[in-house]
């Protein structure tokens, strides 16, 4: 019994004092000298995390910069200049710099796996047209570190309009592993002057010196950076792929004179993929129902027949705006980010294994087939523009 007893006494045995451990929330990876990584740590401030308790108005976190060999290495070193145990299980997303995800992310994606305190939801960001630690610098106003500011900004954007993918250690393994479709990461890119932004002063000023603005989608092939799609090109992605939880389209109407601006909650699409002949034939289905948030021309929305009208061009502006955004993969990048090899392997295996070992020249091949079925329940509050009636009336 007293064998046992102290047993159950023990304790964790990779136990870490909090007053001697700080958490890693971001980090960001860029080519470093003579062919050296380097690597960029965003540190969390406890004392400033959370400035309306206690803070003096210091930075919320404080970054760290080491290069290496490897990125274990390089995070390994640390310790050099940080007096504290570096904990990397709250990081909340990985910053790679473009010119590195051009040679390929093999090398960083296998770091992160074989951590075990690296979680599957981390975001994988992909910075354009800016070094990656950039991302890591600016300050806000409201004292959120730039990781935590990034998250919730990319996770709203993919609720509210659909303009970003999902982007996690987990989807980049997904993609990776299954056949018939190539991963893509979010983008994200800086504006103004970060010089300027990276000190408290900054946040003083009610307009950003410095922000950092989500970019599209970075297309791979395996896991070497393509190039970049828009954002609208990332929204239809979504759509393709059925992931949009809310949306809006900005419909052209009257001869395209005026737009209409359509809410979509919810919106589905359905696809068919099968082989004629040896080349894909890709028929999407799109259905949803939506409501008018604002119209800047006369329109009648106060009878069916107008609500029917509308309907049918946002139905056809809905088939024109997919088909050529595939189109336009299929020119210019060559590569299925959409997954049709993926549902074809999936619900037709005998006819993918056909294609299967060059899916990607298959897939630039493939005939685009697109339909529509939108319906719109209401206009919000009005029916039609506030207009000033004739002064001979």
């Amino acid at each position: 019994m007293a064998a046992i007893l102290c047993l159950l006494q023990s304790g964790c045995w990779d136990w870490v004092e909090v007053n001697q451990s700080s958490m890693l929330t971001g980090m960001a990876i860029e080519p470093g000298k003579n062919g050296m990584l380097k690597l960029t740590m965003e540190v969390l401030n406890p004392a400033e995390a959370q400035r309306v308790q206690n803070g003096s108005g210091g930075p919320p976190t404080l970054l760290y910069t080491m290069e290496g060999k490897s990125i274990s290495e390089a995070s390994s070193r640390m310790n050099e200049m940080v007096e504290r145990k570096i904990i990397f299980s709250h990081i909340h997303m990985v910053v790679i710099d473009e010119s590195i995800a051009r040679k390929g992310l093999d090398q960083i994606i296998d770091v992160l796996q074989r951590s075990r305190f690296v979680r599957e939801d981390v975001l994988l960001l992909i910075a354009k047209d800016t070094p990656a630690s950039d991302v890591l610098k600016i300050m806000y106003p409201s004292g959120q570190y730039a990781s935590w500011k990034l998250r919730m900004q990319i996770i709203h954007f993919f609720r509210s309009w659909g303009g970003t993918p999902k982007s996690t250690l987990y989807n980049y393994t997904d993609a990776m592993l299954d056949e018939g479709r190539e991963p893509v990461l979010a983008a994200i890119s800086v504006e103004g002057d970060v010089n300027n932004s990276d000190n408290s002063k900054a946040t003083t000023s009610s307009i950003p010196k410095a922000i950092v603005k989500c970019a599209g989608s970075a297309v791979f092939r395996e896991d070497k950076l393509l190039g970049f799609i828009s954002v609208s090109d990332t929204r239809l992605l979504n759509l393709i792929r059925d992931k949009i939880t809310g949306t809006s389209f900005a419909v052209p109407v009257d001869n395209k004179q005026g737009i209409a601006t359509i809410r979509m909650n919810p919106i589905h699409t359905t696809m068919d993929v099968t082989l004629n002949n040896g080349r894909p034939h890709v028929k999407l289905s799109i259905a949803g129902e939506g409501h008018v948030s604002s119209i800047d021309t006369d329109f009648p929305l106060d009878t069916a027949a107008g609500y029917r009208q509308l309907e049918q061009l946002e139905s056809n502006y809905l088939n024109e705006q997919v088909k050529s955004t595939i189109v336009r993969i299929q020119k210019e990048f060559g590569v299925d980010i959409y997954g049709f090899g993926e549902y074809m392997n999936r619900h037709h295996h005998s006819q993918y294994k056909l294609a299967k070992k060059d899916w990607n020249g298959h897939f630039k091949e493939a005939e685009i087939e697109v339909s529509s079925r939108i319906s719109i329940s209401r206009s919000d509050l009005k029916t039609r523009r506030l207009n000033k009636p004739d002064a001979g009336q």
